[in-house]
């Protein structure tokens, strides 16, 4: 796998350095000059005081069963936006993510998820050069998951941690990320905040992203679903069950599941029981039998990736998110987490539609430090500092059939995510791909503590076994200095 890099030019670099090193009013007159290095973006406008714009992705060329998964050169965002915000902060209030190929005269045709599927992806927004300089710093590093245990690569977890870090050091522009564990259901699921919650980014002027893909097309008569999207380690992976490394490199991540998992002896939790899922699914590997179907004689496809932000101006009421340290069904009080889990195949005998494969664990709301990765001591938290939760959405993969969020210590369920999936053909309607996932808006926000205990519970259809699937939380919190809100109080736990 390979993206193809659009080379702007000595010129552009040098309009990127003057550009940081103006005064603010120069910067604005500067912005418009990109427009001849936005051709991969647009920007619209859409009703009320609430606009439009999209990016695509560098070009992502993959042959059947091939994997793409690392992050991109930035991309330049529209010469409109740039312009428009080079002295004061855009406000994100949704975004959408699809996948699209574009024909010779450059128009889009959505790719369906059985040509390409989306396992998951990551996003930085930011300025120019923070964006390149991570680029240059970690564009070699492995990807696949989540920190290693020998290295401080930015993996998907690190990845999200930096692109919220860049943005909080004393003097540097505020960046945002997105995504983190979404994946296919991306084109049928909101991702809007309610007012007047946004991501805000100062002085936006690119994107960078980590895009984890699997060319799933198998021709005239695809699969429905793909074996391929649950990363099947085919027999060119080499397993050193010793050494517990997986072609010569520790797993990544790292395996961190709880003790329910443990004690199930989930084939997704040991090196030596695994048998399919992220760990063999790294960048530039084949999830086929490359024996059987050599690499030579396969077609090689296109496709990018594309990315739709519905922005405003940010106001003075305006109050920035971030992602929560929570929440991995395969998690626990003290374990980090898996990330992912096997379901095992129904008892024989059993009707379809009692084949119901369920677990639950329970977690600190946002007090977990080794929240997949191996940070052991978060430094200054009071774990009694409230948060506002102010949007969830549940992530699972095929075969999933709810993702409930509840208070542990009450009960009282706080949010429950299912799934839509697809019943034709056309992108975003792939029969038996799960093509979205409800979502829960709280309007006002539920505030808590950051020690309050909740629990998930998982529940999976397993007529049919399936390895290397997902039950995550991606929530968006905010940190209130003073209670935003008059009249009532907001409700908490």
């Amino acid at each position: 796998a390979r993206d193809d890099d659009v080379d702007d030019g000595d010129e552009d670099d040098k309009r990127e350095r003057e550009m940081k090193m103006a005064a603010p009013a120069t910067m604005a007159a500067m912005a418009l000059a990109l427009v001849l290095l936005s051709a991969t973006a647009t920007a619209t406008a859409t009703e009320g005081d609430v606009r439009q714009f999209s990016v695509l992705s560098r070009p992502i060329k993959l042959k059947f069963g091939e994997v793409h998964n690392t992050i991109q050169e930035p991309i330049r965002l529209p010469w409109e936006i740039v312009a428009e915000f080079a002295v004061k902060p855009l406000a994100i209030v949704d975004y959408k993510v699809d996948i699209v190929s574009l024909n010779e005269d450059g128009e889009e045709t959505q790719v369906p998820l059985y040509q390409a599927y989306n396992h998951h992806y990551a996003l930085g927004i930011g300025n120019y050069e923070q964006m390149y300089g991570y680029y240059e710093t970690h564009k070699d590093d492995p990807y696949g998951g989540y920190e290693l245990n020998s290295t401080a690569a930015p993996t998907m977890k690190r990845f999200m941690q930096d692109m919220r870090g860049l943005g909080q050091r004393r003097g540097e522009r505020r960046a945002a990320n997105f995504g983190g564990g979404s994946g296919a259901e991306e084109r049928g699921t909101s991702h809007l905040l309610p007012t007047p919650y946004a991501h805000i980014v100062d002085s936006p002027q690119a994107i960078i992203p980590l895009i984890h893909l699997i060319n799933t097309d198998a021709g005239s008569q695809p699969e429905t679903p793909s074996r391929l999207l649950e990363c099947p380690c085919t027999p060119q992976r080499v397993f050193d069950v010793g050494a517990d490394k997986i072609d010569g490199k520790p797993p990544v991540p790292p395996f961190s599941c709880n003790l329910k998992f443990m004690q199930e002896e989930n084939p997704s939790c040991e090196l030596d029981w695994y048998e399919g899922g992220f760990r063999c699914c790294e960048h530039g590997v084949f999830v086929i039998d490359t024996d059987k179907h050599d690499p030579a004689t396969l077609p090689e496809q296109e496709f990018y990736f594309k990315f739709i932000f519905d922005y405003k101006d940010v106001e003075p009421e305006t109050v920035p998110v971030r992602p929560p340290a929570c929440c991995d069904v395969t998690a626990n009080l003290t374990v980090g987490g898996n990330i992912e889990f096997d379901v095992p195949q129904c008892t024989a005998g059993i009707a379809p539609e009692d084949c119901v494969y369920e677990m639950t664990s329970s977690q600190f709301f946002d007090l977990m430090p080794n929240y997949h990765s191996n940070q052991t001591r978060e430094k200054d938290v009071d774990p009694k500092q409230q948060v506002d939760l102010v949007y969830a959405v549940g992530h699972l993969h095929v075969g999933g059939l709810s993702l409930d969020l509840y208070d542990d210590e009450s009960g009282e369920l706080i949010c429950h995510s299912e799934p839509t999936y697809g019943t034709g053909s056309a992108a975003g309607d792939e029969l038996g791909y799960l093509t979205g996932m409800s979502s829960c808006t709280f309007d006002p926000p539920l505030r808590m503590t950051r020690d309050a205990v909740v629990r998930t519970v998982a529940r999976y259809n397993n007529t049919v076994p399936h390895h290397g699937v997902m039950a995550l939380w991606l929530m968006e919190v905010a940190d209130p200095v003073a209670p935003t809100i008059q009249g009532d109080p907001l409700p908490s736990f």
